[in-house]
């Protein structure tokens, strides 16, 4: 039985989440208008909030397709549990040559969004554009199930990597 959601739609142009396939475990959610544009980072409004039920929680995640573009979620993970009822707020980060500081259109032509959008890009602010009209839909939403643990002050079993992290598998 589907979890229920609560939904608004802030704006005319705001689209509600939606599956694309049948099975698909993501809610591809539509970017629709440029809220900030901070150094590198483009921050985009859905003109949707939602509420999850009680106990769940979306996790805002890129779609695969974005790793075909010089672009990433900024935060890596979006969380959204029922207590954030705000609009949904997707932060992009444009990589380029000279990171956080776009001086010349040479800058975005290396990083090969003008192929990709088949036009000059000479500002952050035509990079959000062409993303608005080309590629709206870059993000999707997870919905999980919120779990809590109890923490507690206690001696680990020694395992056979113990302390040993990152890169320690492949020594």
């Amino acid at each position: 039985m589907p979890i229920k959601v609560k939904t608004k739609l802030l704006s005319d142009n705001a689209e509600v989440p939606t599956m694309a396939h049948d099975g698909d475990s993501g809610y591809d959610i539509k970017m629709i208008s440029v809220n900030k544009i901070v150094n590198d980072v483009i921050f985009f409004g859905t003109g949707v909030s939602i509420q999850p039920s009680q106990n769940y929680y979306f996790e805002v995640v890129p779609r695969s397709s974005i790793s075909k573009l010089p672009l990433s979620l900024a935060n890596s993970v979006g969380i959204i549990d029922n207590q954030y009822t705000g609009e949904i707020i997707i932060p992009i980060r444009v990589h380029h040559t000279e990171q956080g500081n776009i001086k010349s259109p040479d800058t975005l032509i290396v990083s090969g969004l003008v192929n990709i959008f088949e036009r000059k890009l000479t500002s952050m602010r035509s990079v959000a554009d062409a993303i608005l009209k080309h590629k709206p839909k870059m993000c999707q939403l997870i919905l999980r199930k919120r779990l809590t643990a109890d923490f507690i002050d206690d001696t680990l079993e020694e395992t056979e990597r113990s302390g040993e992290g990152f890169g320690s598998t492949d020594k």
